[in-house]
C-alpha cells in the first residue's frame, strides 16, 4: 500500500538501527520485512543458531509493499501498529505476535491472509514473524544438546530471538512488552504449545491463541533414521547426521533428501518438536480451539470417502464397515489398537458418512487441542476453548479462522473459498457473523479480558461455537460442552 498523502513515513528504532515503514490511509503503521535476525544464505550456516542482524546507517526503507519481499526470508517480521500509539517507551497497547503455519515446511508470516491491519485499528500492535523450518528448522545434529529444557531445535531459537526483539521494539510503537499474546495457526499454534512449556520463554509473551495445533507423533528414534537415509548420512543406524556433513551438501541436495524423508511421513508431520509433554504448560491465559472439519475435504481423503460411502449403499452395509474398510489407514494415524472399535463406531456417525476424513482431521489436529485444554487446566491456567462448526453445505475447514481473524476474506479468493465455502464474505462478514464475533474474541483475549463465554473447566467443559454455516447469530455467542469428548476418551495419551 501508498504512503498517505501529506504524512510523514512512520520510524522505528531496532536494535540494528532506524526503519521507515508507511502509514495507510487509515492511519496505522505498517513496518515490512524488518531484519530481525542475520539471514542464514549459505548450506553452513542454515545449521546454525540465530545471528545478529547486521546493524546499518542511516534509516533503511521497509515500506507496506509487495516488491519488496523475499519470502524465503525467515528471520524479518512485519509490524502493524495503531495509529494512536505514542512513540515513547510507555506504551500500553496489547502485542499480538503471530505465528504462520504450513506443516513446519511452508509459509511465511507476509503471506497476503496474515495482514495485521484490521487489529491494528482495534489497538493492538501486531507483528507477524518467521523461523526456519524443514531440515534447517528442526533436524537433529550430531553437535546439538541433549537437554530439551536449553538446546531447542534451531526454529523454536528463532522464535524467541523474534520475542526477544519484539521486546525491544514494542514501547516505540505504543506496544506493551509486558502485554505479549502469542498467536498461531496450525504448525504455528503447535509451536506455541511448545513454546509454553520452554523456560526460555517465560517472560517473553504472557497469554497465548492456539488456534487448530499440528504436531508430530511418531518418535524421535524413527525420525532419525528415516532422516539418516534420506541424507545419505555415514554412521551406525540413527547416529544423527554432523553439522560438517550437512555443509558437504549443495542447497539441491538438501531439497531432495528432505523430499524423501517427507514423503516416509506422509501420515504424520516430517518435521516439528518433539514430543510435547503437557504436563510441563505454563499456566498463561490461553484460548484454544480448532475447525470441526478440518481436513474432511482434502482431495485424496474425499475420494476415499466417497468410494466408502459407495460401497456400504450398493451392498446395504451398516456405515461402520466404511470405517473397517479403511482401519489400517486409522491405524498408521495413530489410533490405538485398544482403541480401532470403538473409533471405527465414532467415525461412521455423522452424515455423510466419512470416516477417513473425520480420523485425518482429528488426529492431526483436534487431539492435540483436547490435549493441551486438559494439560493446561491441570496447570491452573484460564481456559476458553471454541469450535468452528458448519453444516452439509459449508465445512468449518483447516485455515477457516484465518481470513476470518485478519478480515480477509476478499484476499486470494479461490484459497478463501477453497478454506471457507462460497459466498463467504456473505455469510461470515457483518456484525453478525462468525468474522467480526472471533476476532472481537481474540482482541478481548489480547487486552487481558474474557473473550465472552465461560472458561473450559471441568467437568463441563464449556466451549464457543462459531457457527460457519451462516443460519445463526454469531454475537448471540452460542455455547456447547466438552467437544473434544470422543477424542479424549477413546485416544487418551498424546504418545
Amino acid at each position: 500500500m501508498s504512503q498517505a498523502s501529506g504524512q510523514p513515513a512512520p520510524l522505528l528504532q531496532t536494535p540494528s538501527g532506524t526503519v521507515s515503514g508507511t502509514r495507510r490511509e487509515d492511519g496505522t503503521r505498517v513496518f515490512r520485512a524488518v531484519p530481525v535476525s542475520a539471514e542464514h544464505d549459505t548450506t553452513a550456516t542454515r545449521f546454525t543458531d540465530p545471528l545478529p542482524a547486521p546493524s546499518w546507517e542511516g534509516v533503511l526503507a521497509c515500506p507496506d509493499t509487495r516488491d519488496r519481499l523475499r519470502l524465503r526470508d525467515t528471520h524479518t517480521a512485519t509490524v502493524y501498529a495503531p495509529v494512536e500509539a505514542t512513540t515513547d517507551d510507555s506504551g500500553t497497547a496489547p502485542v499480538i505476535v503471530f505465528i504462520h503455519g504450513g506443516r513446519y515446511e511452508t509459509g511465511h508470516g507476509d503471506e497476503p491472509w496474515y495482514d495485521g491491519g484490521v487489529l491494528a485499528r482495534a489497538g493492538c500492535v501486531v507483528v507477524t514473524v518467521n523461523y526456519r523450518k524443514s531440515f534447517e528448522g528442526f533436524l537433529q545434529l550430531d553437535e546439538d544438546g541433549k537437554d530439551t529444557d536449553t538446546d531447542q531445535p534451531r526454529a523454536v531459537k528463532d522464535l524467541l530471538t523474534a520475542l526477544r526483539w519484539v521486546r525491544e521494539v514494542a514501547g516505540g510503537l505504543g506496544g506493551d512488552p509486558g502485554n505479549v499474546t502469542l498467536a498461531g495457526q496450525s504448525a504455528g499454534a503447535g509451536l506455541i504449545a511448545w513454546l509454553l512449556t520452554v523456560r526460555a520463554a517465560d517472560p517473553l509473551f504472557h497469554r497465548a491463541v492456539v488456534m487448530s495445533p499440528g504436531l508430530p507423533r511418531r518418535t524421535g528414534g524413527i525420525r532419525r533414521l528415516t532422516a539418516q537415509a534420506a541424507l545419505l548420512s555415514p554412521g551406525p543406524p540413527g547416529t544423527r547426521p554432523s553439522r560438517s556433513y550437512l555443509e558437504s551438501l549443495s542447497p539441491n541436495q538438501l531439497r531432495t533428501a528432505y523430499r524423501r524423508f517427507a514423503a516416509l511421513h506422509s501420515t504424520d508431520c516430517a518435521v516439528g518438536p518433539y514430543p510435547l509433554d503437557v504436563g510441563k504448560l505454563r499456566p498463561v491465559p490461553l484460548l484454544i480451539g480448532t475447525m470441526h472439519d478440518e481436513f474432511v475435504t482434502f482431495p485424496l481423503v474425499v475420494d476415499v470417502d466417497r468410494v466408502l460411502r459407495r460401497i456400504v449403499g450398493r451392498l446395504r452395509l451398516p456405515q461402520v464397515v466404511a470405517a473397517w474398510l479403511v482401519a489400517p489407514t486409522m491405524l498408521a494415524l495413530g489410533v490405538p489398537l485398544r482403541a480401532l472399535a470403538g473409533w471405527c463406531r465414532f467415525a461412521s456417525t455423522e452424515q455423510p458418512v466419512r470416516p477417513l476424513g473425520r480420523t485425518v482431521g482429528d488426529q492431526t489436529i483436534r487431539r492435540w487441542a483436547s490435549a493441551v485444554a486438559e494439560g493446561a487446566v491441570a496447570r491452573g491456567a484460564e481456559v476458553w476453548a471454541y469450535e468452528f462448526t458448519g453444516d452439509s453445505d459449508h465445512y468449518a475447514l483447516h485455515c477457516g479462522e484465518l481470513p476470518q481473524l485478519f478480515d480477509t476474506l476478499t484476499v486470494g479468493r479461490a484459497d478463501v473459498a477453497a478454506a471457507c465455502g462460497p459466498d463467504a464474505v456473505r455469510r461470515l462478514s457483518g456484525d453478525h457473523g462468525t468474522a467480526v464475533a472471533f476476532r472481537t474474541a481474540v482482541v478481548e483475549h489480547a487486552h487481558g479480558r474474557s473473550p465472552g463465554w465461560s472458561r473450559f473447566t471441568r467437568p463441563d467443559r464449556t466451549a464457543r461455537v462459531f457457527d460457519m454455516s451462516g443460519k445463526t447469530d454469531a454475537s448471540a455467542g452460542q455455547t456447547t460442552h466438552d467437544p473434544w469428548r470422543p477424542l479424549r476418551r477413546l485416544l487418551g495419551r498424546l504418545y
